[in-house]
């Protein structure tokens, strides 16, 4: 049976795969996160531009949410008023 995105993000947390490494005042949100394959993903929220993100190819190439921004918010949240 074929994982969905939230299954896997579940399973990323549970490995302890992401990283929350900063949270700012501003909203800023920073995070990394350890990819299958053992690469490295840069992730977080930009409230200049009002977006989650992620260095990962599917959420590059595909302009989606994926499996690491899942996680991740399930961890955080986007900032009030941002």
């Amino acid at each position: 049976m074929r994982e969905n995105a939230e299954t896997k993000a579940v399973k990323i947390l549970t490995e302890r795969r992401l990283t929350v490494e900063r949270i700012g005042s501003g909203g800023l949100i920073v995070a990394s996160c350890r990819g299958d394959s053992g690469e490295d993903y840069k992730l977080g929220y930009d409230p200049v531009r009002d977006e989650w993100r992620c260095t990962c190819e599917a959420s590059a190439t595909f302009h989606k949410t994926c499996k690491h921004l899942i996680a991740l918010q399930h961890v955080v949240t986007k900032p009030k008023g941002a």
